[in-house]
């Protein structure tokens, strides 16, 4: 809770810009890797935007999460994470895609949550919708491992994370342009959330699909998405009004991969992958410097972009909100 408090009152002691504020860090944090983009706060109504309409962060003591490798903190049974420590060879810290936490572990730890994660490496939304998927996990079986343990949780206090569609566009480009059907296979999930037993009633949505990439069918899917989340805090196809929040990264790799600011304005000397290094690698073949590179593995953030993502969300979910 304690480093939760740290972030907020540097958030809170920055005098916003046009009302959307930047972090600048100094040196010691997050070894020099530091937002320099903001949130685009909006209407949950409209277009797709990073908004919180009602989820209270601070009250939250418990964190469900569903997802891919971005999220998948080593298990995917809701049980305790591994310590985030590599051991080379592997370039998994404790069965992440990462060589530290993952985005939503940093959140948990933040707000002294306890995380429980269901996330699997390679997952997309249905298995039924992209049967050519190279791994056989989606968030259907995460939802069936979930509903399956009869958890007895405090909607009151349990934060539902969700972040599915990577996987879902790369399978788009082998199955077929289904990402509408996917946006929807998420909103059902959620209305399954939302009933007994569960009772679900605080959600918080993110989403990179594209990775730096945008298209028309790829947009349409977040704005399904976003226009579902809609539908549910107003009551609508929901037994009660949930809580819901939409954090986009996107914003995170337009600025990264490209002109505006660019990489460098983040504190990066790479956007590529650590562990394909090429030259003047280490002796287990990854680069001498993996703290100032975007990437760890090929295509998923280091442990320093997992932070920023953490607090692109908790930007978010602090200055975004809306009645």
């Amino acid at each position: 809770m304690q480093a939760f408090f740290v972030l907020l009152s540097a958030l809170v002691a920055f005098i916003p810009v046009e009302a959307s504020p930047i972090l600048t860090w100094d040196g010691n944090y997050n070894d020099g890797i530091h937002l320099a983009v903001s949130p685009k706060c909006g209407s949950l109504s409209g277009t797709v935007t990073d908004v919180n309409a009602g989820v209270e962060l601070f009250k939250i003591d418990t964190i469900v999460s569903f997802g891919d490798s971005y999220t998948d903190g080593g298990k995917d049974d809701g049980s305790p994470l591994l310590p985030p420590v590599i051991v080379p060879p592997n370039v998994l810290a404790g069965g992440r895609s990462t060589n530290g936490k993952v985005w939503i572990e940093n959140i948990a730890d933040d707000i002294g949550a306890r995380l429980m994660d269901y996330a699997e490496s390679g997952a997309c939304t249905d298995l039924s919708i992209w049967p050519d998927n190279p791994k056989k996990v989606d968030f259907i079986g995460q939802m069936k491992t979930f509903l399956g343990q009869g958890n007895k949780l405090d909607s009151a206090t349990t934060l539902y994370s969700i972040f599915f569609g990577i996987n879902d566009y790369e399978d788009s480009k082998v199955d077929g342009d289904h990402l509408n059907a996917a946006a929807q296979v998420i909103l059902n999930q959620i209305q399954i959330l939302a009933s007994p037993p569960t009772n679900a009633r605080s959600f918080l949505l993110t989403d990179v699909y594209g990775r730096g990439v945008h298209t028309t069918s790829g947009e349409a899917y977040k704005q399904t998405i976003f226009n579902g989340l809609n539908d549910f805090h107003h009551g609508r196809n929901v037994s009660a009004p949930l809580k819901v929040a939409f954090a986009d990264f996107s914003r995170i790799w337009d600025g990264v991969l490209g002109s505006s600011p660019g990489y460098q304005a983040f504190g990066y000397t790479n956007t590529g992958a650590c562990t394909l290094c090429s030259s003047n690698c280490t002796v287990d073949g990854w680069c001498q410097d993996p703290a100032h590179y975007f990437y760890w593995i090929d295509g998923h953030p280091s442990k320093e972009t997992m932070r920023i993502m953490a607090d692109y969300a908790e930007e978010v979910l602090t200055f975004c909100q809306v009645a």
